[in-house]
């Protein structure tokens, strides 16, 4: 079937549509490119052009009020309220727009109209950890302490990183830190080991063992590294027996913890099974400390599915300390120390042995094993020590001593395994 040309007179009315309808939408999306040029300049006159441009963009508006509301130099309250307000009637739904007008509204003192805007915010997006945040400090402020808790309990909910701060903020108009964990954040360990670690940081260790004692309760199962700043700081404040009251506590949450150790040992992981080395009473090394490598090593071992390997690269005739563990004994009791040690070409006249070096109000002491050097299979360690009066805490150590004989640079490796620190009653040796 053929269809009827059209005029000339009807094509050409089409070609000047075309080009009408080409134009408009040049001019519009120029309009929107210069428009987004001066909002990405990021200052007060290119969202006032952007306005202009779009007056009917509600985030113009938006990042226009904001531009007056938070510039430190010359803020302008009663703009930014206008153009945030202008914003909330062009998006009714723009839950940021109004948390930053009822920011305006409390700034300049018009609590209720504050209010106001944040309850409307609230209802829009309920589910929002911004919107709950800011709302229940608002209401922090004001004195309205449940419904302050509520909201706030609601953020953490939604994000547990707000936890900590949370926790604090709380603190400061309800002193009773079980009422705060009560109110304020849900019972999860993701809700509770930021605001552990932020007191340990701050040397709460009080407050910190009240949220310890509801960490333990939820028999969650964590990492032990997020344990660890409670035990440094209760180190650190030297209080050795708490921390090494906690310590199974914090064993009995990691996710896979090791083959148990000789009853009453002071010294966890003794055959370096569960591959953490870190804070609190573990294994402490550096995986490169000068001219040593210290790694776990699960292709050698004297048990169990790894050992302790460390290797010397024959640069420096070393006085070496490393691949350390915190001990808290007690004053005046004996212990029996034991290890295993395997060494390869090992050089030098002095090898590794193990070390206990004990702190003490009357003073530290040192002891130390026999040493290992050249290549030998697997050989036994054992040292039978008392704590001097006075101990407080204490560490085990592989240690080399430095030795005064020449050409004594130290090359070659060393594995230890099996290291335990019974009391001298007890079993001596991990089977």
């Amino acid at each position: 079937m053929n269809f009827p040309l059209p005029s000339s007179r009807a094509r050409a009315g089409l070609f000047l549509m075309a080009c009408f309808t080409a134009a408009l939408v040049c001019y519009y999306a120029s309009k929107n490119a210069l428009a987004a040029y001066y909002l990405g300049a990021n200052t007060r006159s290119g969202y006032e052009r952007a306005v202009r441009l779009e007056p009917g963009d509600s985030r113009n508006w938006y990042l226009l009020g904001r531009s007056y509301l938070y510039d430190f130099e010359q803020p302008d309250p009663g703009r930014a309220i206008a153009a945030l307000r202008h914003a909330v009637s062009l998006d009714p739904y723009s839950a940021e727009a109004l948390l930053d007008l009822a920011a305006a509204y409390e700034g300049e003192g018009d609590i209720a109209q504050a209010r106001a805007a944040y309850q409307a915010a609230n209802k829009v997006y309920p589910l929002s950890a911004d919107v709950c945040w800011s709302y229940g400090n608002f209401l922090l402020r004001q004195g309205e302490q449940d419904l302050a808790f509520a909201r706030l309990r609601k953020a953490v909910e939604l994000e547990p990183r707000r936890g900590a701060e949370a926790f604090s903020r709380a603190l400061r108009v309800q002193p009773d830190p079980n009422v705060v964990l009560d109110k304020v954040v849900p019972a999860s360990a993701a809700g509770y080991l930021p605001i552990l670690q932020a007191l340990s940081a701050s040397g709460d260790l009080d407050t910190a063992k009240v949220v310890w004692k509801r960490l333990v309760g939820l028999n969650e199962k964590i990492a032990l590294g997020d344990t660890a700043p409670i035990f440094n700081e209760l180190f650190q404040q030297r209080r050795p027996k708490e921390a090494a009251s906690l310590w199974p506590e914090a064993v009995a949450m990691m996710r896979n913890p090791p083959p148990p150790d000789p009853p009453r040992s002071l010294l966890w992981d003794g055959g370096f099974e569960s591959g953490y080395a870190g804070g609190g009473f573990s294994w402490n090394f550096f995986p490169m400390s000068g001219d040593v490598q210290i790694a776990l090593d699960r292709s050698e071992k004297h048990s169990g599915g790894a050992s302790l390997r460390i290797l010397f690269n024959g640069r420096e005739n070393l006085n070496f300390e490393d691949g350390c563990h915190n001990i808290a004994p007690e004053a005046g009791k004996t212990y029996q120390l034991t290890g295993w040690v395997k060494t390869q070409s090992l050089t030098s006249s002095e090898g590794v042995r193990l070390q206990i070096f004990a702190f003490g109000r009357d003073g530290n002491q040192s002891v130390m094993t026999d040493e290992v050097h050249g290549t030998q299979a697997w050989k036994q360690l054992e040292l039978k020590w008392t704590a001097p009066a006075g101990t407080e805490f204490g560490r085990v150590c592989v240690r080399r001593v430095m030795s005064d004989q020449p050409g004594s640079d130290v090359q070659g490796a060393a594995w230890i395994d099996d290291v335990s620190l019974v009391p001298a009653d007890g079993d001596s040796a991990k089977p």
